[in-house]
């Protein structure tokens, strides 16, 4: 690794960032930020062509923000196979599991898998497991149509400097996304409370009790009890129209 490659993968890694970070991606459109974190990968890691996002969900495989259709079509012929480099590491559930392989080398390893994906053009591939604690395991996969492209060890330290960045994106996305639901809960809630003390003259603490108790009667959850009273309220104030002076 020379100074300039140091300072290509700084910079496709900021850029990464501050796009990540800009507010030009949607807080819950994760597919963009997978495909932007793809598209750096490309551009940092010498000889890469492609790049994709594996995810294995526990029902079969997906593939997310691919540079190229045929990645998306190989994850299928992997999940079909039940082999091949991204199965590998997934299966690893490992963090920074790192899986590099000339295709033509591998077909014995691969039978059903690597001669598919030298029929679509590819001949090596680099993947790298990304697999935190109670989370479905994903890859991160690069692709080359050159016999190996991923032979520098420089090329494991530009794919963990991706896998780092995918793994901020995709759980801080999902643990936004969980404080968002939690805060919406929580406003539904306070709302249903402010009602009960308003109709009975209740404190705070005894509405909440009163919602406890009605969920409790009647098996429903606690936030599904709130929203229906809201709505029901809602709608009732909407069929009386505005008050008559």
């Amino acid at each position: 690794m020379d100074c300039s490659d140091a300072e290509q993968l700084a910079s496709a890694l900021r850029s990464n960032a501050d796009y990540l970070l800009s507010g030009r991606i949607a807080e819950d459109d994760l597919e963009q930020r997978l495909v932007r974190i793809c598209h750096g990968v490309v551009a940092a890691l010498p000889g890469a062509k492609w790049a994709a996002m594996t995810i294995d969900t526990g029902a079969g495989l997906e593939c997310h923000g691919a540079t190229d259709d045929r990645v998306p079509a190989l994850v299928e012929v992997m999940g079909r196979c039940g082999h091949g480099p991204c199965v590998d590491t997934l299966a690893s559930a490992t963090a920074e599991e790192i899986v590099v392989a000339d295709l033509v080398e591998e077909q014995d390893r691969w039978p059903g898998f690597a001669p598919a994906a030298i029929a679509a053009g590819m001949r090596s591939v680099v993947c790298v497991a990304m697999a935190p604690d109670d989370h479905p395991a994903k890859s991160l996969s690069a692709w080359s149509d050159e016999p190996g492209a991923f032979a520098d060890p420089w090329e494991r330290t530009v794919m963990a400097a991706f896998v780092t960045q995918a793994a901020i994106a995709v759980y801080g996305a999902q643990r936004a996304a969980h404080l968002t639901r939690a805060l919406a809960t929580r406003d539904v809630i306070g709302r249903a409370k402010g009602i009960l003390m308003e109709r009975f003259s209740l404190g705070d603490d005894d509405a909440f009790g009163l919602l406890v108790r009605s969920s409790q009667d009647i098996n429903m959850k606690l936030h599904d009890v709130a929203e229906f009273l809201c709505r029901d309220v809602e709608t009732r104030a909407a069929h009386q129209g505005p008050p008559h002076e």
